[in-house]
């Protein structure tokens, strides 16, 4: 299960995981946003897929198994930095939208921020490596690794 994405003038990424937010990422005020569902079950042949979220609107279970996909309640910025470190930095790719997710970001393989109902906080903006309009834009780049590339490259 790997993702691999050759970036010139930086070398390859292998990713295994990916770690997502829920609220304002995947969900409008806790409902699932069109389009995710179908790109994840896409995306799960290729990562290990996790949601990690604080669970604002307390639908990260019923959100977790309608997308078939394992579930963490982070209640801040370290517990999800805790995850990524469970599973590897430099395997990781981060999609989020919040404060909450700077850390995270930051520290991952590479990071999407999106941009999505919800809005984005500046620090997510300033750690992530790639702004998406939308949760669906990030997966689709995701899907398309010579289009992240292109996105990526020096």
């Amino acid at each position: 299960m790997t993702v691999s994405v050759s970036i010139p003038g930086r070398g390859g990424l292998r990713l295994d995981h990916l770690v997502l937010d829920v609220n304002g990422t995947l969900t409008n005020r806790g409902l699932l946003l069109d389009g995710v569902s179908e790109r994840l079950g896409r995306l799960r042949d290729a990562l290990e897929i996790r949601l990690v979220s604080a669970d604002t609107f307390g639908t990260l279970e019923a959100i977790a198994e309608r997308l078939e996909v394992a579930a963490v309640r982070a209640s801040g910025g370290e517990d999800k930095l805790r995850v990524l470190d469970e599973l590897g930095r430099p395997a990781c790719v981060v999609i989020g939208n919040g404060a909450n997710d700077a850390l995270v970001l930051e520290a991952a393989a590479v990071s999407f921020v999106v941009l999505g109902p919800e809005g984005a906080s500046a620090a997510a903006l300033r750690t992530a490596d790639v702004v998406c309009a939308s949760a669906t834009d990030a997966l689709d780049l995701l899907l398309d690794p010579q289009a992240l590339s292109a996105t990526l490259r020096p």
